[in-house]
């Protein structure tokens, strides 16, 4: 046996002319880069038909918000039909403004807070303000959409970010799909348990 799995590299050297400054966005934009989240709670179903489940897989908190999985599942048999249906997912929630090539019938879902903020799929996006970046989103809530969907067999699944970290209370959810047989369905959660992720997330490193 060798002493080790790999063979030895010849020494490189480098020149550093980088002096930009740590990259950041502003918090509504998604997630600190350099923070460790923390993961709360498991799959819940959100609503279902005889042809759709629609769940969220957990939570991922942050310092100043959180992601939530959106996990679609479809029971259709033809390939094309499941297909047909995550096209349009993928149209209808892209990244930051999610309403685009929005069906009347199609899938909307959003949140509410305790103090009765709230935002859904089909809110204007803080994107479509003007002024500072910072302060586009107002006090939220905001829904963005990160990364790319994914798509395997029968399955549908995104990260979306929540900011801000919501206020002590219920954290409501609620989903609808009138093409897919969902009716207005709302499914109650207890804020803490996410408050408490915010307050237990470190930083990867010293800044």
């Amino acid at each position: 046996m060798t002493d080790s799995f790999f063979p030895e590299i010849p020494a490189r050297s480098y020149t550093d002319d980088d002096d930009l400054t740590p990259f950041d966005v502003a918090g509504w934009m998604g997630p600190r880069w350099h923070e460790m989240p923390v993961s709360v709670g498991t799959p819940v179903e959100l609503g279902r038909s005889d042809s759709t489940v629609i769940l969220v897989d957990g939570f991922r908190c942050f310092s100043e918000g959180f992601l939530l999985r959106l996990n679609i599942r479809i029971n259709e048999v033809g390939l094309q039909a499941r297909q047909r249906v995550f096209a349009y997912l993928n149209r209808a929630h892209g990244r930051g403004h999610m309403d685009q090539q929005f069906q009347p019938d199609g899938l909307r879902w959003g949140i509410q807070y305790s103090d009765g903020r709230m935002v859904s799929t089909q809110s204007e996006s803080p994107w479509a303000g003007t002024g500072e970046i910072e302060t586009l989103a107002g006090d939220g809530p905001v829904i963005e959409g990160m990364d790319r969907p994914q798509v395997f067999m029968d399955s549908w699944a995104r990260d979306f970010w929540i900011w801000p970290t919501p206020p002590q209370g219920e954290l409501l959810i609620g989903v609808e799909w009138a093409e897919r047989g969902i009716a207005e369905t709302v499914t109650r959660f207890d804020a803490e348990p996410l408050r408490e992720g915010s307050r237990l997330v470190r930083p990867l490193w010293p800044r």
